[in-house]
Order: structure tokens, then sequence, then C-alpha cells
């Protein structure tokens, strides 16, 4: 019991470490750019006024993707070849249309848009990949939403429920992008594992790895 104070205060000292240095994205944006080879934008879903879904005890949605994607950001970083932009660095809210539009005009090479799932029985669980109803099985979209699926369920052991389609703001992406719902805020072992930064890295490990192999083969 002596030890809990001192993992709370290590949690919360990783996660300001995370948050200042992906804020260094932004802030050299008029600093010259290293060179790179493809550019990905990292959506952590949700953010500000907008929760997104309420799972065990109030956990918020918004509250699991922005960890998980400033962990992808941070382990890219290592990756000369590649570089990954947020569309939001902290607690903040945008349109989801906006952040698409923002992404095309940067010329992203690809769309990463993360997620927690909720549903009604606390019983369902797993892990889940979207893509725009437009997007056929032989798309860009599609194969990375696979590369992502197959990753995170790998990494995680979740249950695997598969590539889907959904009516999507990810449907204006002029490059390919795909959702990926990284468990069940609703279900109360996800929900624990959400919460937790070792899990966490392990999707954020997994992401990079899908990321990494999709432009590889591209």
């Amino acid at each position: 019991m002596e030890r809990r104070p001192l993992r709370v205060t290590a949690i919360s000292i990783v996660l300001v470490v995370i948050a200042v240095l992906s804020l260094s994205l932004s802030a050299g944006g008029d600093a010259p750019t290293p060179s790179y080879h493809y550019l990905v934008v990292i959506d952590p879903g949700h953010g500000g006024k907008d929760p997104g879904a309420i799972g065990i005890g109030g956990l918020k949605e918004k509250n699991i993707t922005l960890p998980i994607a400033q962990m992808v950001y941070i382990k890219s970083l290592n990756d000369p070849q590649l570089r990954v932009v947020l569309t939001r660095r902290d607690d903040e809210y945008s349109y989801p249309t906006d952040r698409i539009l923002a992404a095309n005009k940067l010329g992203a090479d690809l769309y990463v848009s993360i997620h927690a799932n909720a549903f009604s029985s606390a019983s369902v669980s797993g892990v889940e990949t979207l893509v725009n109803e437009t997007q056929s099985e032989s798309s860009a979209s599609y194969h990375l939403a696979e590369m992502l699926q197959q990753h995170v369920v790998s990494a995680t052991g979740a249950v695997d429920r598969g590539v889907k389609w959904a009516p999507l703001f990810i449907g204006r992406a002029k490059m390919p992008a795909a959702l990926v719902e990284t468990g069940f805020v609703t279900n109360p072992y996800e929900a624990r594992l959400l919460q937790s930064i070792s899990y966490q890295s392990k999707i954020a490990d997994a992401i990079l790895a899908a990321i990494r192999k999709f432009l590889k083969e591209r």
C-alpha cells in the first residue's frame, strides 16, 4: 500500500513529459523541418467539450485516446523517414472534418484516428477498425485498417472484432485513412487496461508498426 502514491506520481510525471514533448511539435512549426519521406497525421479522437464515450466509473474516451496518440508521436521520433503530426496536443476540441481538411492541406500520406468503443452491455469487448463506407476491400484505406487491426489485436490479445464499414468523417480524407477502436470503456476489464500506461504503450507500438509496414508496402 505504501507504493501506491509513488506509482501515481510516476504516472503523472510520464504523462507530463509526453505532453511537453508533443507540444514541441507545433512550437517548432516555424523552424526548419528535417527531411522525411512520410507525413502521418494521428488523430486522438474527441477532446474538450466532446468527451466521447463514457465508460466504467465515468471514464472518458478522450482521456484514453490522447495519451496513446502522444506515445505514437514520441515513439516515432527515432525514425528519420517519418514525421507524425497530432490533430490535438491537449484537451481541446475541433470539428472532426476540420481535422481531416487540415491533414489534406498538409498533404499527409495517411491518417489514423484513435478511439475507444462503448456498448450498452458491459460484457462486450475487443478491438475493431473502421473505414468509411465508400471504401472497397481493395482500397488503400481498407488495407491500412487491416494492418492496424492485425497489429493491435496481436499486441494486446484483445478480441478481434475485425474491420468494419461506417459513414465516417474520414471519408473526406485525400489519403488512406482508418479509425481504430482500441477497446471498450464500458467493459470493466478493458476499461482498466486502457488506463494503464503499459497497455497504452502496447497499442501505440502496434499502431506505429502497422503504419511503418503499410508505408513500406505502398
